[in-house]
């Protein structure tokens, strides 16, 4: 039953009115085209039992206007926000410091990892498989780290 349901709100929604204006426009050569595109001599035609345009002012976006917070609205003071400032630095030079000794963790595995096993070749599905996993993992690592630097550089 709920897939009918939502069969049939599907089919309404894509059955919905589509909002375009209809031009027609006469070429010197007397070849008639119709468009949703304006040009120079074109002609809007309006079509019986087509939704009406929308008013001009409702196709433009609205701006966000400013509201200034009131006045009973909570306030920080400056030497609290530095506090938070500042742990917020400490955690994030924490996380950047963790982030590179797993990446020089994950080069040592590398450098272990590229090492052919017994009876392993180069050119092995295993040997590829692993060394690329390693790798990924290396590329994590340094991704971590340089979203850490942006978030540290933009702090206050």
């Amino acid at each position: 039953m709920q897939n009918i349901r939502f069969s049939f709100l599907l089919c309404l929604t894509l059955a919905a009115p589509a909002q375009a204006e209809i031009y027609k426009y006469v070429d010197e050569s007397g070849q008639v085209t119709f468009t949703d595109v304006y040009k120079k001599g074109a002609k809007r035609i309006d079509l019986p039992g087509a939704p009406s345009p929308l008013p001009a002012g409702a196709k433009a976006p609205r701006r966000a206007s400013y509201n200034p917070s009131p006045a009973d609205f909570p306030r920080i003071d400056a030497g609290t926000q530095k506090r938070r400032d500042d742990i917020r630095r400490q955690v994030l030079q924490d996380e950047i410091n963790g982030e590179r000794k797993n990446a020089d963790e994950a080069r040592r595995q590398l450098a272990l990892g590229e090492r052919l096993q017994p009876g392993e070749r180069a050119g092995d599905a295993t040997y590829a498989s692993r060394v690329s996993k390693l790798r990924a993992t290396i590329q994590q690592h340094e991704q971590n780290v340089a979203s850490i630097q942006r978030e540290l550089a933009n702090l206050k």
